[in-house]
């Protein structure tokens, strides 16, 4: 998985920039898998957009708990840099 960048371009030219970070793992804000290169990114944004995967199928995601990995998230943003959280944000399930 690698950090996902583009632009959202209105028709008054305005644009809004994203990074889609997916994969973020506990320990990220220690550059255990590819933590820094992804966390790097997020020190640009002015909004954070947490998608959280809300399902609770057993077959698919066991013992999973969606609060859990907000939490387990925003932990790691928190450890990386604790301005990060401070920002705006949005959370989807």
């Amino acid at each position: 998985m690698h950090p996902h960048m583009g632009k959202l371009r209105y028709k008054d030219d305005q644009t809004l920039s994203l990074a889609d970070l997916p994969g973020l793992i506990e320990g990220a804000h220690i550059n255990k898998g590819l933590g820094h290169k992804f966390l790097k990114h997020i020190e640009r944004t002015k909004i954070l957009l947490y998608l959280i995967d809300g399902s609770l199928d057993p077959t698919f995601t066991k013992n999973r708990n969606p609060y859990q990995d907000y939490v387990t998230l925003k932990n790691e943003l928190e450890l990386y840099d604790k301005d990060i959280t401070k920002k705006p944000s949005i959370i989807v399930s």
